[in-house]
C-alpha cells in the first residue's frame, strides 16, 4: 500500500524546502508553500537564480505573521509581515505572479548576499509556482540514484524540491495517475502532467555547486517533454481540501 513518505514545503519560493510533519491544502494549493517570491527587477527568482542563497530556509507563522529566514551562514532575519503597494512579477516563460510588496530586513539582507537589489513579495495560495502541489516516488528517485551509480542518501531527496513523498509504488507510477484523482488521507487532489526538470536538478541543494548529471539520469528512462525537458514528478491540484500528514495512505482512484 501506497504512503506518503515525507512533506516538504518553504514558504519562500527559491530557497531550500524543509521537512514537515503535515501540510495543509486549500482549493488553490498548499497554505504554507512559496507563499513569498524574490523579485529581481520585475523578475520572479527561483532557486537556480538564486546559487548565493544555497542551503538557506525560511519559516512563516500565518498566525502571528512572523517570517523567519536562516541563511547558510548561520546569520537568522526574523520580523512580523508588513506589506505595501499591489506589484507583478514575471516568472519563466512569461507566467504573471501578483502580489504585494513586503516591507521588513528580509529584502536587504538577500540582496546583499545576492550582490543587486532585489525585492520580497507576498502572493496568494498557488501563485508562487505554475503547479500548486507536486508529487513524486521515492522509487522514481532511487531510479534515477541507480542509474548515476550511487546511494538514494548521496543523491538526496530535497534537491528536486516535491510536496508531496509516497513510498510503496514503482518507479514513474505517479505518470500513470495523470488526469485522475488519488486520495491522500483526507484529502484529494487531481493529478496533472509531469514536471520538467532543469539545470537546478545537478547541484547540491546547500551549496550550489555542480556535482551529478541528474538530468543525464533522468533521460536514461525517460521520453523528453515537449521543451525537451526531461521529466520526473507530477504536479496536482486540489479537489478536497483537508489536511495530509505523513504516513497518510496514497489510494489512486
Amino acid at each position: 500500500m501506497a504512503s506518503v513518505s515525507r512533506l516538504r514545503a518553504s514558504p519562500v519560493k527559491g530557497l531550500n524546502q524543509t521537512e514537515r510533519t503535515s501540510l495543509t491544502l486549500v482549493p488553490e494549493g498548499i497554505a504554507e508553500d512559496r507563499r513569498f517570491v524574490i523579485v529581481d527587477a520585475g523578475k520572479a527568482l527561483y532557486g537556480a537564480n538564486l546559487p548565493e542563497l544555497a542551503g538557506s530556509t525560511a519559516a512563516w507563522d500565518a498566525g502571528s505573521d512572523v517570517l523567519t529566514i536562516r541563511f547558510s551562514d548561520g546569520e537568522t532575519v526574523a520580523d512580523t509581515v508588513r506589506t505595501g503597494e499591489e506589484t507583478l512579477a514575471l516568472a519563466y516563460g512569461g507566467r504573471r505572479v501578483p502580489g504585494v510588496l513586503v516591507d521588513g530586513p528580509w529584502a536587504e539582507a538577500i540582496s546583499a548576499r545576492a550582490g543587486k537589489p532585489l525585492e520580497l513579495i507576498q502572493t496568494a495560495v498557488g501563485v508562487g509556482a505554475p503547479g500548486p502541489i507536486t508529487i513524486i516516488g521515492d522509487a522514481s528517485i532511487a531510479r534515477v540514484a541507480q542509474e548515476l551509480a550511487i546511494a538514494d542518501e548521496a543523491l538526496g531527496r530535497r534537491r528536486f524540491k516535491m510536496s508531496i513523498e509516497v513510498d510503496g509504488t514503482e518507479a514513474y507510477d505517479e505518470d500513470a495517475w495523470s488526469g485522475r484523482n488519488v486520495r491522500i488521507g483526507e484529502t484529494v487532489v487531481r493529478v496533472g502532467g509531469q514536471v520538467p526538470r532543469c539545470v537546478l536538478m545537478t547541484r547540491d541543494p546547500d551549496t550550489a555547486q555542480r556535482d551529478y548529471d541528474v538530468l543525464r539520469a533522468i533521460l536514461a528512462h525517460r521520453t523528453p517533454m515537449a521543451g525537451g525537458e526531461p521529466p520526473l514528478g507530477v504536479y496536482a491540484t486540489v479537489v478536497q481540501p483537508g489536511v495530509i500528514r505523513a504516513g497518510d495512505v496514497v489510494e489512486p482512484a
